[in-house]
């Protein structure tokens, strides 16, 4: 198939996915034309709303050791996700390979251990959720909602078949903005879902740890150490040099009775846990 009669196909499933608008199967049938553009072999949507849980909207994992990855994902392990992080800095719509996310030393992190999320240096981002199908590369499609609200349609491909190319990824952004008006339009025929409470645990943790004995910027030095970023990430991020990070740190392990980030870890958990 040349590339005409391709681009032909494309718009012929682009023109069913519309009409399948009001189908009660429609994200099955909206998933079924995607990967005529784009072959792979997972899928998940999932609904970003602020502070609160994300919610799942589709997923086509039938293994049991994966649905429970998709529980565990939402329970608790988003809050490391890098994509849920650069959500809640503004990203906008388009398409996005999920280690382009993820901060420098995020592998390297600890942090990620508390939240059935294992450590897997041959994973894109260094860690998998428990229970997660493992060996995937992953690409993000991301649509904007409304009140600030994104959906990210996840897709999944065997990293032994050699992954996304980056003409495949462009295909996709070249049609992002029909697949979004698309999205919005079943979004808000569903009525979205009920809002659901702020997921807070986190954030209260953080805003309370240390604060009787820490200075701000070691608090903040301390954030950005437990979310895996490098000294040099922190340098760069906050604007101060190399050497005042190292400072910040060493004063905050002295205060705090520490001399190691796995120690570091244990004391944010017992502050998580006490919430």
């Amino acid at each position: 198939m040349d590339k005409g009669d391709d681009t032909v196909a494309w718009y012929r499933s682009l023109g069913e996915i519309i009409d399948g608008l009001e189908s009660e199967q429609f994200l099955e049938h909206f998933i079924e034309r995607f990967g005529r553009l784009v072959a792979f072999d997972l899928a998940t949507i999932f609904v970003y709303r602020g502070r609160s849980r994300p919610l799942v909207v589709y997923d086509n994992f039938q293994l049991a050791g994966a649905r429970r990855g998709i529980a565990a994902y939402v329970e608790s392990s988003y809050v490391l996700n890098p994509f849920y992080q650069a959500y809640l800095k503004g990203i906008g719509p388009g398409v996005y390979r999920i280690r382009d996310l993820a901060p420098d030393a995020f592998f390297e992190s600890e942090y990620y251990k508390s939240y059935r999320a294992l450590p897997r240096a041959s994973e894109e981002i260094g860690f998998i959720t428990d229970g997660w199908p493992e060996g995937m590369e992953e690409a993000l499609i991301v649509f904007a909602l409304d009140d600030g609200e994104i959906a990210e349609l996840g897709i999944y491909r065997d990293l032994a078949g050699g992954g996304f190319s980056d003409g495949e990824l462009a295909r996709i952004a070249a049609v992002e903005p029909a697949l979004g008006a698309v999205f919005r339009k079943y979004w808000a025929a569903a009525g979205g879902a009920q809002a659901s409470p702020p997921d807070s645990r986190v954030d209260d943790a953080f805003a309370g740890f240390g604060e009787e004995i820490l200075s701000d910027r070691e608090r903040q030095v301390m954030r950005m150490i437990l979310h895996g970023h490098s000294s040099e990430s922190i340098c760069f991020n906050l604007g101060i040099s190399l050497g005042t990070v190292k400072t910040h740190r060493k004063h905050a392990y002295a205060k705090l009775g520490i001399s190691s980030q796995s120690e570091l870890l244990s004391l944010f958990l017992q502050s998580l846990q006490a919430l």
